[in-house]
């Protein structure tokens, strides 16, 4: 089933745990807006494919890997992403020019702690932090555009 042109639930959904990770209607409309208002706006800037590594995750998926139990992810509202476009730092350059009003975190990671960028719409009736971060050996720490 295509969410939006360019992305497909079964791509949103998959894991390699062997756990049912099955959205419900809720979270798979938030998967919905986090493809309209993000990943194809991202997509069109980059000019290339942008790979989910990580979408929706079930608590059950989110706890055997290791997630958050907080994790936006268990909500439909965050996706960890790659593209062939570039690196990490490139794809946070692009989100900051995009400069997307229902973005409400974008984290960097280097490439010892995976080389993707976790992308993340806001909970519903919360206003978006416009977050922008970098995650490298040191932990977490404010990014900004060079």
């Amino acid at each position: 089933m295509n969410l939006t042109p360019h992305f497909k639930l079964d791509e949103m959904t998959r894991t390699s745990t062997g756990l049912v990770n099955a959205p419900g209607r809720t979270a798979q409309a938030a998967l919905v807006a986090l493809c309209v208002e993000i990943l194809e706006p991202l997509r069109a800037a980059l000019g290339a494919p942008v790979r989910i590594t990580s979408g929706f995750r079930s608590p059950e998926v989110n706890a055997a890997i290791g997630g958050s139990p907080t994790s936006a992810h268990m909500l439909g509202l965050a996706a960890d992403i790659k593209s062939t476009a570039g690196d990490a730092a490139h794809i946070l350059r692009v989100l900051h020019q995009l400069d997307l009003d229902e973005l409400d975190q974008a984290i960097g990671y280097a490439p010892a702690q995976g080389g993707h960028v976790h992308v993340g719409l806001s909970r519903p009736g919360r206003a978006p932090r416009r977050q922008f971060l970098w995650r490298d050996g040191a932990g977490y720490r404010p990014w900004s555009p060079r």
